[in-house]
């Protein structure tokens, strides 16, 4: 049994948001192209991959819990926002004025007008000002994805409003707890408090099909999972590592993944599979340009809308391919656009913030 070693040169974790943005596009990409995917892989790799966003969720409390100790507020905010809101912005600038004028112009074979496409409605200058403050709603152009099987631009983007809001959250949190009198000590104890509180909330609100009050839940389960990783970072130094503890890891998480629903597997599961996760981005050697390199929001947030246009190219094209070819093409593409966003955008944004 020895201490964990985590420190940002010797672990993984771009590797791993980079797997779990695949997972997203994976599962993603099976629904738009209209198959069912346990026709085609196990059941239980299924289950896994439909983790991905809870395990985002608790990396990225891990590392965000981080960065509201180590700067100011306003520092941590202007870094919070550089990270997530210019790539975001440019993502959906680009499905304004690409990839819906190329849906625009595949559906009404080949041929292009700009005042039709103005006037679609909603209109691409509503989905695009709706858009801009990370908004939940209105997500359409026109009626562009009526043959697919989507029914907005960008699902993926939902989580971001939700993490954004984690990432003030935290920082408050971790604010107000270093200016009390409050010993260090018991600062892990505060967050783990706040992780069962919102848990709990979580757990004992039934269901509702008030638009309000089901995205309210969604935010306590996932802001639950975000205190959850932010205690965990609070007592790294205190983490060993033992093939034991990691065992009963695995298997107490793979109970509840398979006899509990997602999201309340999600809340239950929080601790100890950020302890996995740390363990394993420690124990697994991630490809140096992958390390230095995180491709996994551009991943993320493009994967959606490449999708919605390969499939109406085929759709409108009858071309016949199979899921696996169209989910290649997909990736394909996505990896170029998140290449993109990195190297053009996020990369050059970060390095001016630091």
């Amino acid at each position: 049994m020895k201490f964990l070693e985590l420190n940002n040169r010797n672990n993984s974790l771009n590797l791993f948001r980079l797997i779990f943005a695949s997972f997203v596009l994976i599962r993603h990409s099976f629904v738009v192209f209209g198959a069912d995917i346990n026709s085609y892989m196990p059941h239980c790799l299924d289950v896994v991959m439909s983790f991905a966003v809870p395990f985002f969720f608790y990396i990225s409390g891990y590392l965000i819990t981080a960065s509201a100790i180590k700067n100011d507020f306003k520092t941590f905010l202007k870094k919070r926002l550089a990270r997530i809101y210019p790539a975001y912005f440019v993502c959906i600038l680009l499905i304004v004025i690409l990839f819906a004028p190329l849906a625009f112009t595949i559906i009404n074979n080949g041929s292009f007008d700009l005042i039709s496409y103005l006037n679609l409605n909603p209109s691409p200058a509503r989905f695009f000002i709706y858009a801009l403050p990370l908004n939940l709603f209105e997500n359409n152009i026109g009626t562009l994805l009526q043959a697919i099987h989507a029914d907005n631009w960008n699902v993926s983007i939902w989580t971001l409003i939700f993490e954004f809001g984690c990432y003030i959250a935290v920082a408050i949190v971790m604010m107000v707890l270093m200016k009390s009198r409050i010993r260090k000590n018991h600062y892990p104890k505060m967050l783990f408090v706040i992780y069962l509180i919102l848990g709990i909330a979580y757990t004992l609100m039934p269901d509702s099909s008030s638009k309000a009050l089901i995205y309210f839940k969604l935010g306590l389960y996932l802001f639950s999972m975000f205190f959850a990783g932010g205690f965990v970072y609070l007592i790294k130094d205190k983490l060993v590592f033992s093939y034991k503890l990691l065992a009963l890891a695995v298997i107490y998480c793979a109970v509840c993944m398979a006899f509990f629903s997602r999201n309340a597997a999600g809340i239950y599961i929080a601790i100890p599979m950020t302890y996995i996760l740390l363990v394993l981005s420690v124990k697994i050697k991630s490809p140096k340009f992958i390390k230095e390199n995180d491709l996994s929001y551009g991943t993320y947030i493009y994967a959606w809308p490449v999708q919605c246009l390969i499939a109406i190219l085929i759709t409108f094209n009858n071309i016949n391919i199979t899921v696996w070819e169209y989910l290649v093409c997909v990736w394909i593409l996505t990896t170029v656009f998140a290449a993109f966003s990195w190297f053009i955008i996020e990369k050059p944004i970060l390095k001016k913030v630091r």
